[in-house]
């Protein structure tokens, strides 16, 4: 029997009509809201460019089309440029490697990899990652699409008047559940919106290069709410996305040495995180600024660990204190065997090198029980705590209990 529907949106993408029609079935049989279709990637392209907002999901292959017809590669790009998309499921027979290299490059033009499939698609393998990305839309609010205009002077006038606020993810340790740190996800708090989710306003600030204006405030924000937590009596780390572009910017370890001091919070209680893409870079600004942080004490944290292109030696050379292994690996990976060799082998390459490994995405007790057998330190995701308000942080330390789990 048919889930009751969501407000997923997906576009199954099939040039034959028999297998298109059989993948729609499944999709709506999984507990998406609704399904649209296309025969062909140029079909595909020129019906989301109609639609009023981006789909969620999109089921396609990715072979080689005919001469003059675009294939699955070309359209995965011109969608994620044009920001149409935002997950992607591969439903291919081609070799593993191939589908890595379109994970990786869907990954860089800023889709989110939701699984592959192997053709002809099953509903044993499809209906796990529907299943997947419908939890997570029912589990998190604030990532739901809403119509909200926003404008380049918007931000800078939010960035000047410090809208933007942290909201926090506590992360635990899995051998006792201790609570180790928590992460600080950028919100902004608007005086006439209210809160603005994430969606309606990242892209515009990754375009305009606004993010690290954002991320200035809201690193300097979550720095306050450590010495606040601390004073209460909870001495928990408090880590801060930054880019590869801030960490181009002249001065910014003593800029983060001067907070530090202003509220009187011990540098090791400050984690900094960058992608495992800017991990590995060869730019010579930016590795400085990573030697030069990780002299001063801070935690530096390799982020979405396990879906770049690493190799050990390249890591090896990074001064990095912990991975977080990205939630694409960790959210549903038990029903998910195509994922579980990737997730066993960054956690090894991560003790290896010595490095905190951190799970992102647990949600269930699945994920916290296979990464407990595997050995992964600690844990951050719903199935511990959602993101919340530095002023909520106190409370529900005191009412955690590792029993809970």
């Amino acid at each position: 029997m048919p889930e009751v529907s969501t407000g997923l949106r997906v576009l199954v993408i099939d040039e034959q009509n028999i297998t298109r029609r059989m993948a729609v079935k499944m999709v709506r049989d999984s507990g998406a809201g609704e399904v649209l279709e296309a025969e062909s990637a140029l079909h595909a392209l020129a019906l989301l460019e109609a639609q009023d907002r981006p789909v969620d999901l999109v089921i396609t292959d990715v072979k080689a089309a005919g001469i003059g017809a675009m294939d699955g590669v070309e359209f995965v790009r011109r969608a994620a440029e044009r920001r149409l998309v935002g997950h992607l499921v591969i439903a291919s027979a081609l070799d593993d490697a191939i589908v890595r290299s379109v994970e990786t490059m869907a990954r860089g033009f800023g889709i989110e990899f939701a699984g592959h499939v192997k053709r002809p698609i099953s509903p044993e393998s499809l209906r796990p990652l529907i299943v997947r990305l419908v939890a997570r839309r029912a589990a998190a609010p604030l990532l739901r699409p809403r119509s909200v205009h926003v404008t380049v002077e918007d931000l800078r006038h939010a960035i000047s008047d410090k809208q933007f606020v942290p909201h926090f993810q506590p992360r635990v340790r899995r051998e006792d559940g201790v609570v180790t740190a928590a992460e600080a996800l950028i919100r902004w708090r608007h005086p006439d919106r209210g809160l603005v989710p994430p969606g309606a306003f990242i892209p515009l600030a990754d375009r305009t290069g606004l993010i690290d204006g954002i991320t200035d405030v809201v690193l300097e924000k979550s720095i306050a709410w450590a010495r606040i937590w601390r004073d209460c009596g909870i001495d928990i780390a408090v880590s801060v996305n930054l880019t590869e572009n801030a960490l181009n910017q002249p001065g910014l370890p003593e800029r983060i040495a001067e907070l530090a001091q202003l509220h009187d919070v011990k540098h090791e209680r400050i984690v900094l995180e960058v992608t495992e893409t800017s991990a590995i870079t060869d730019n010579a600004s930016s590795l400085a600024a990573l030697a030069r942080l990780r002299i001063k004490g801070f935690g530096l944290s390799i982020d979405d660990f396990g879906t770049g292109m690493g190799t050990p030696d390249q890591l090896a050379r990074t001064p990095f204190t912990e991975v977080k292994i990205d939630q694409a690996l960790v959210t549903g990976v038990f029903d998910q065997p195509q994922f579980f060799g990737v997730l066993e082998y960054s956690l090894k390459l991560a003790r290896q090198l010595g490095l905190k490994t951190v799970a992102e995405g647990v949600e269930g007790q699945e994920d916290w029980q296979l990464l407990s057998d595997l050995g992964c330190d600690e844990m951050q995701g719903y199935h511990v705590a959602r993101p919340m308000p530095g002023e909520e942080i106190e409370g529900w330390v005191q009412g955690w209990h590792r029993e809970a789990l």
